[in-house]
């Protein structure tokens, strides 16, 4: 374990000059460079730091790489004097003399520039392109279609149904915001009733994936870098840096949902293959037009809404990705496509979508109860290999483990993250267990299951989530510095994990939907949550942009504490729905509606209303 004083005799792997007083001022110059330290071996003193600081970096688990360093510079400030001519090709020159004197000042060190300057001035701008003036057209039709729904409303609100004009009420904001405050459509069926919990689930678990999304691009832009090491050290933290698996309760209620309302659907219906594509287009309809518009804008106007010495790291390298390989996210491919930080949480988008239609498909095509009981239990077994092939294989990390400069670089070239986290079929088991889970639920509730004989087991019950956190703090075990699990063990965890945690959530959901006892339930039947519900989605295809805005528009580092660490997560969370609020009324409700009007939304669709 390195000493506090050792760790200050290390450069700062983040430093940034003051970004306004240099690109305001005459011919004022400011630089972002990626920097290695390297050492001549002409001094003991340097070799020794160089030796130190290598094999700090070396512990790949818990530290970052401290010889790749990040700066911000102001050339015409610090540089003056090496500042020969104001080219490109002599900038580089330049800069790499000023950093050796500075270096070598400090700690004789020397550096190398490892990649391409992004240098600003006040005089820099950008010129609109086809694809932004594009995009703008369709927001400005957006504003004119909401405006005229309300000019619509404001006159005909008293109409009944069958009088108005569907189309302009769909985007009317007082009726969508109607929709929205409604409490969970009142059904003649209790068994409807009794999944109000999902509701609770949905809103609660879309918070907690932002608000750790939410601290990933600050840890691009602390001056106490040493914080996020010694978090990997602290039990607690782990409840945050190993909470990544929480994700898996969305594919939980997305396969319980699916199992669940086409049985439903066959109780009045047969199902037939015809139901498949229609199912697939019907989804596709739901899920992309609010998708397409957050990233039509990621990928031009996003560019333009600030600017900073990160701005480009973190804002502009995401516009070009998304340029690049936006098309793939529309077809949600794009989980398995990598080395984009395109939208990089859409990879759940893509996953569920395959999983989806995998679902559906098995479930119109095996109808009998035997035959589904085969299938799901062949194919759990298949999906409880698939990531423990991947991580014995390719000698992957027992569980997507968020390591420091996998942050640094957002998980692009995380093997872990590309192979066996994002992927569609290696999150197979959680959705299985959702399906196993509908059917389940359908099956019990049509023989009229009664639970009072198992209230007596309702402390085995409120274990759930005592053990849940236990599963998820396991995870900390592999990042234990200096020691390297067998990779068998890796390989056996990485395809118990998930289904563990997924089995516990389908417990959780089963108890409820039984009323096993009111504790769980009451929290996550909560009245409160329905509006938070309906715009989880919009929360979660948005609070990227948010995020990185935010981040990229800054001109300092920040200083990491406990309470600022709380502040930011919370408050990024508040932000991202109190924004969600307002693009669930103008664009995902209005054009939802327009897809009903279009094709009428039956049973099966009708569960993403409530």
């Amino acid at each position: 374990m390195f000493s506090g004083t050792e760790y200050v005799r290390m450069p700062p792997l983040y430093h940034l000059d003051p970004y306004e007083p240099c690109v305001y001022k005459p011919n004022g110059l400011y630089c972002t460079v990626e920097i290695d330290l390297v050492s001549d071996g002409s001094t003991d003193e340097g070799n020794e730091l160089m030796e130190m600081i290598r094999e700090y970096s070396a512990r790949t688990e818990t530290h970052f790489n401290h010889t790749r360093l990040h700066r911000g510079i102001c050339v015409t400030d610090i540089c003056q004097k090496y500042l020969a001519q104001n080219t490109t090709e002599d900038l580089k020159i330049v800069l790499e003399g000023c950093l050796n004197s500075s270096f070598w000042e400090k700690y004789k060190l020397k550096t190398r520039i490892n990649e391409d300057l992004v240098c600003k001035n006040k005089n820099q701008s950008f010129e609109l392109e086809p694809a932004d003036i594009g995009v703008a057209v369709i927001v400005i039709c957006l504003v004119i279609l909401n405006i005229s729904g309300i000019i619509y409303d404001y006159f005909n609100f008293k109409k009944k149904d069958h009088e108005v004009n569907k189309l302009l009420r769909c985007f009317s904001i007082r009726h969508n915001w109607l929709k929205l405050v409604a409490p969970v459509a009142n059904r003649n069926e209790t068994r409807f009733k009794r999944l109000k919990s999902f509701n609770g689930l949905r809103a609660i678990t879309i918070f907690l994936v932002i608000t750790e999304h939410a601290i990933l691009p600050f840890m691009v832009a602390l001056d106490n870098t040493l914080f996020l090491e010694d978090m990997y050290h602290n039990i607690l933290y782990h409840l945050y840096l190993d909470g990544t698996i929480v994700v898996q309760t969305f594919f939980i209620i997305s396969g319980c949902l699916l199992a669940y309302y086409l049985q439903i659907w066959s109780e009045k219906k047969d199902l037939n293959w015809k139901m498949i594509p229609k199912g697939i287009i019907k989804r596709w309809l739901r899920l992309s037009p609010s998708y397409a518009v957050v990233l039509a804008i990621s990928s031009t106007w996003l560019r333009l809404f600030g600017s900073g010495p990160l701005w480009d790291q973190i804002v502009n390298s995401e516009v070009q990705d998304c340029r690049r390989d936006g098309w793939l996210h529309l077809i949600y491919i794009n989980n398995y496509i990598d080395n984009s930080i395109c939208m990089i949480h859409s990879w759940y988008l893509a996953a569920d979508m395959q999983l989806y239609i995998f679902g559906l498909v098995l479930l119109i095509l095996v109808q009998t109860e035997y035959a589904r009981k085969v299938a799901l239990a062949v194919i759990f077994v298949i999906a409880l290999i698939i990531p423990a092939l991947h991580t014995y294989v390719q000698n992957l990390n027992a569980y997507f483990l968020p390591y420091p400069e996998s942050i640094r670089s957002f998980f692009v070239a995380d093997p872990t993250f590309n192979h066996t986290y994002k992927r569609g079929h290696t999150n197979l088991a959680s959705y299985i267990l959702g399906l196993v889970l509908g059917l389940l639920i359908h099956k019990m509730q049509k023989e009229k299951f009664n639970i009072k004989k198992y209230r007596k087991f309702k402390f085995l019950y409120w274990a759930i989530f005592p053990v849940g956190i236990g599963v998820i703090l396991c995870s900390g075990l592999f990042y234990m510095d200096g020691a390297s699990p067998p990779l068998l063990l890796k390989a056996v965890y990485s395809g118990l994990v998930k289904p563990v945690y997924g089995v516990l959530v389908s417990l959780l959901i089963l108890g409820m939907v039984f009323k096993m006892e009111n504790i769980y339930r009451g929290i996550l039947e909560w009245q409160g949550w329905t509006s938070s519900a309906r715009v989880s989605y919009s929360a979660y295809i948005i609070h990227m942009l948010l995020i990185r805005s935010i981040i990229g528009s800054t001109t300092t580092l920040f200083h990491m504490t406990f309470p600022y660490l709380m502040l930011i997560q919370v408050g990024t969370g508040i932000l991202c729905y109190l924004v969600a609020f307002p693009f669930w009324i103008l664009i995902e409700a209005p054009i939802a509606q327009l897809v009903n009007l279009m094709m009428p939304m039956k049973d099966i669709e009708k569960v993403k209303s409530n």
